[in-house]
Order: structure tokens, then C-alpha cells, then sequence
């Protein structure tokens, strides 16, 4: 529960615990692409995102905008990209109230951080 005298506290960009487990994937099935594979499809994912949210939109299909939203929520944070999944719940927040245009700025406004997130994970 927070109130308005406690700042919330932001997560931190990438979640190393989360990271260590796809790597121990990696180990014991003697892959080396499992992470990568991950961030390359999320990559894509998020380069056609604000696109193919704005045609679902435009489509009428609200539910699937909100779905797509709260997929990318899921797969950034386990992946471990916990500020993007953390961007795209406010996202799928916005979408389910049905503020659709203030959905797409609040992506749009967070191309750093899907930059700098992308950036980390391929570091990782």
C-alpha cells in the first residue's frame, strides 16, 4: 500500500535472477541462443507494436489491443526486462480503461527505455 508521502520505488531495469535462470536453460540443454532467440522476438514484437496497436484500435478491436499490451507486459518481465513490463502494464491500464490514445502516447513516450532495455538484454 503506498500513499502519497512515500514515493513508489521504480523497479530496477533487468531482474538478474530472471536472466541467471534463462542462462541455466541455456547450460543444460548446451544452447547458447536461448536468451538471445527471446530478445530478438521481442524486438520484432516491439518494433510493429505501436502499428498493429493503433490498427486493432482503429479495427474496433479493443480487447485485442488490451491482450496485446498485457502479452508484452508478461514477456518483458520474464524475460527480467522489468521497467518494460512495467511501462506496458501502464500501457494495458490505459487500454482497459479505454483511453486508447493515452495507451499509445505512454508507449511512444517510453522509446528510450524500450532502446535502453532492448540494450541490456542483449548484454546480459
Amino acid at each position: 500500500m503506498n500513499d502519497s508521502a512515500t514515493p513508489e520505488v521504480p523497479s530496477p531495469l533487468l531482474d538478474r535472477e530472471l536472466i541467471d535462470q534463462i542462462r541455466k536453460i541455456e547450460q543444460a540443454t548446451g544452447r547458447k541462443d536461448v536468451l538471445s532467440g527471446f530478445v530478438s522476438k521481442l524486438e520484432n514484437t516491439l518494433g510493429g507494436f505501436g502499428a498493429a496497436f493503433s490498427d486493432q484500435v482503429a479495427r474496433g478491436d479493443n480487447a485485442g489491443a488490451v491482450r496485446a499490451a498485457h502479452t508484452l507486459k508478461g514477456t518483458c518481465r520474464q524475460l527480467g526486462a522489468l521497467q518494460l513490463g512495467d511501462l506496458f502494464a501502464e500501457v494495458e491500464a490505459a487500454a482497459k480503461a479505454g483511453d486508447f490514445a493515452g495507451a499509445k502516447r505512454t508507449f511512444d513516450a517510453g522509446a528510450a527505455l524500450v532502446a535502453q532495455s532492448l540494450d541490456a538484454l542483449k548484454k546480459a
